[in-house]
């Protein structure tokens, strides 16, 4: 093929805009999971991106007797689930551009259901809101985010009730495994296009005076540099607005502390898998965040080996 032949293929093979993002957004159809809507949405608006809105029902306790109820257990479920799908499309009709998504409802306990869509649609990320009270919060609130982001195998954005479009201002927590700075390059890419990422490492010596190439001194040394580093390598992989900051403290304290401090409206971390001990010991950093943030959090799973 001549070299005009070539250029002129190449010209042709336009590569057209196709989703590249697969999202799955959990919803209970009520106003603590309006958030997570909204944001879902401009995601599938200013990204690449196709969504399925999934909506859950609670399974009928099947070990009721049946004598009480005037409907089998599998009707009342079937019962149950028509309603949810119909609550879902009546607030999805307020949603622009939601006119376009799969919509589906399930019956199940919502924690094990979203993993399991979430792998059998291959998402890539899952979205959910963070409810704090209320019917969202005993489906699909904190807690089930908690569960949710102990299993899940792809990132998962916890969305707060009053995010009505992409965060601005992310507070990407860093230990510097590749978990964490996955989290932080997602991070950057969720934000508006004149967002800033803040990239944090909580140091543990909260208060503790050092002498120079003592343990503490080299510590901080050490983490500054890597510090630094990363926040480099992010302006290199992003096109947002970084900074670094070392922070004191305990982790998830310092970091709830920093992203209120600073008006976040993202917290990113890195998930990582913890041995009974640690768990017992330190308990997870993840956790504390997703029970104790006022604003989204994402969490992104450990990195396969």
């Amino acid at each position: 093929m001549l070299a005009t032949d070539r250029k002129a293929v190449r010209k042709r093979a336009v590569p057209s805009r196709q989703p590249s993002a697969r999202i799955l957004v959990a919803t209970a159809g009520d106003a603590d999971s309006i958030g997570a809507l909204h944001v879902a949405a401009e995601l599938a608006r200013t990204r690449p991106a196709s969504v399925v809105a999934l909506g859950i029902a609670l399974p009928f306790p099947h070990t009721v007797p049946t004598l009480i109820a005037a409907k089998t257990p599998a009707s009342i479920d079937e019962d149950g689930r028509t309603r949810v799908l119909a609550e879902m499309q009546a607030t999805l009709a307020e949603i622009p551009g939601a006119d376009v998504w799969a919509k589906r409802a399930v019956v199940g306990w919502p924690a094990d259901v979203i993993n399991s869509a979430a792998a059998a649609w291959k998402a890539s990320l899952i979205v959910l809101g963070l409810g704090h009270h209320g019917r969202t919060d005993r489906v699909f609130g904190t807690e089930t985010a908690v569960v949710v982001i102990k299993h899940a195998r792809v990132p998962v954005l916890a969305v707060s009730s009053t995010a009505r479009g992409l965060p601005t201002r992310a507070c990407a927590a860093v230990d510097f495994t590749e978990a964490s700075l996955s989290s932080a390059v997602l991070a950057a890419n969720l934000l508006t296009d004149d967002g800033t990422l803040m990239i944090v490492h909580a140091c543990a010596f909260k208060g503790i005076k050092s002498r120079e190439g003592d343990l503490v001194d080299l510590y901080r040394s050490g983490a500054r540099t890597k510090l630094d580093d990363t926040v480099a390598e992010l302006r290199r992989r992003t096109n947002r607005k970084v900074e670094g900051h070392m922070i004191e403290g305990e982790a998830g304290e310092a970091i709830l502390a920093y992203a209120s401090r600073e008006g976040c409206d993202l917290i990113a971390l890195g998930g990582h898998e913890q041995g009974l001990l640690e768990r017992i010991l330190l308990g997870s950093v993840r956790t504390r965040v997703v029970r104790g943030a006022t604003c989204s959090v994402l969490i992104s799973p450990p990195v396969a080996s």
